[in-house]
């Protein structure tokens, strides 16, 4: 998938992100759980993570501050604007053709029957070497544009307009941007000093690693050749595992995820269904014996609980013994352009919430330009 971009100064963490009147609040809350260390460090730092839609754009903020704006068509194609949080952010603007595979050096974003050209790039550097004039001058025609559209040879792909100046004005506002020199649309005389820090993100430590004897090749079961690991019986036992072993599918029932988290703990996933490009799994914690089972504990920010408390099925989880991490991603389509990728680490206090990263929309948009929700440090 070949990328193209304006930039102002490339940002090292991509999601870095007056509504409409068809604008909804998709986040909010933390989760009311005292229990969960994810909603504490939401309340310390006063930042919560919000999910916005504004006509036919979208805007998701993080709980560092850290906003893009975005919109696509579903032939493919889109237009990502990113604004970190505090006052030495620049804006970020990346545009791509999403499946269609032509070289990038020969796009460009037309806003109102202008030709705005970008400068193409390697995928992971696509929106290098480019100027925040130019950024600048793209969004203020972005602001009022009645049309869009990405230019490709001899083909044009439509992408929406409406909605965008409300996205923009919506991340100045959430930022503390209006009115200062620093805004993305209704910028003013007021100095960047007056913009408010970027909030600080909670410190994640991961645990230290120890050595997988006995679960080698078990900890991303779904590309892993089965090892023929016998699952705890006070896992097998337990009704929810029951219910979820009843599709008996031969293959599937062999692809159970396992691993060594400390010397006290195995993670063990047992396989539940598949689709076509999706496998559930239900996770529990238990001692290295087999006993002391207990449903995997998995905070979330998102107001609806922690996963396992409402639906006890994860989709797609690998563990990496070497970061200590768990990954659940749930696409939502075979591509992989959309979804959500889900990230924990392992600690001497249990697992971390460490990032999110969120896509609605299947826009062939790669991961790593999808929007954070959450975020870490460490």
């Amino acid at each position: 998938m070949r990328l193209l971009g304006v930039l102002a100064v490339a940002a090292t963490m991509a999601a870095c992100g007056d509504g409409a009147a068809t604008e909804k609040a998709t986040g909010a809350a933390a989760p009311a759980s005292a229990a969960s260390a994810t909603a504490a460090a939401v309340a310390a730092a006063g930042v919560q993570p919000e999910v916005r839609e504004f006509r036919d754009w979208r805007a998701v903020c993080d709980n560092g501050n850290a906003c893009v704006a975005y919109t696509g068509s579903d032939e493919g194609g889109w237009l990502r604007v990113g604004m970190e949080a505090g006052p030495n952010a620049r804006p970020t603007v990346v545009a791509s053709e999403g499946f269609q595979g032509s070289d990038p050096a020969k796009m460009r974003l037309k806003i109102d029957g202008r030709d705005f050209a970008l400068t193409g790039g390697p995928q992971d550097a696509a929106n290098a070497d480019a100027s925040e004039a130019r950024a600048r001058g793209l969004l203020a025609a972005l602001a009022g544009a009645r049309s869009v559209s990405l230019e490709l040879d001899d083909r044009s792909i439509a992408l929406p307009a409406s909605g965008a100046s409300a996205a923009l004005l919506w991340i100045d506002e959430r930022q503390g941007r209006l009115g200062t020199t620093t805004a993305l649309l209704r910028r003013g005389d007021r100095p960047a000093s007056a913009v408010p820090a970027a909030p600080a993100v909670p410190v994640v430590r991961p645990a230290p690693a120890i050595a997988q004897t006995g679960f080698e090749g078990a900890s991303n079961p779904m590309e892993d050749e089965p090892r023929g690991l016998v699952v705890p019986v006070d896992i097998e036992a337990r009704v929810e595992v029951k219910a979820c072993r009843a599709e008996n599918n031969e293959y599937l029932d062999k692809a159970v995820l396992a691993a060594r988290l400390d010397a006290a703990t195995v993670l063990w996933g047992v396989p539940c269904g598949s689709g076509a490009y999706n496998a559930t799994y239900v996770l529990y914690l238990a001692r290295p014996d087999g006993t002391g089972v207990r449903p995997a504990d998995l905070p979330t920010w998102r107001p609806q609980g922690r996963p396992g408390e409402t639906d006890l099925w994860l989709v797609n989880p690998v563990y990496y013994p070497q970061t200590r991490t768990l990954i659940i991603f749930p696409r939502g389509r075979g591509l992989g352009d959309c979804g959500t990728i889900t990230v924990w680490t392992w600690t001497a206090n249990g697992f971390a919430l460490t990032e999110e990263r969120t896509m609605g929309d299947c826009q062939g948009m790669p991961p790593d330009q999808w929007p954070t929700t959450w975020r870490t440090r460490g």
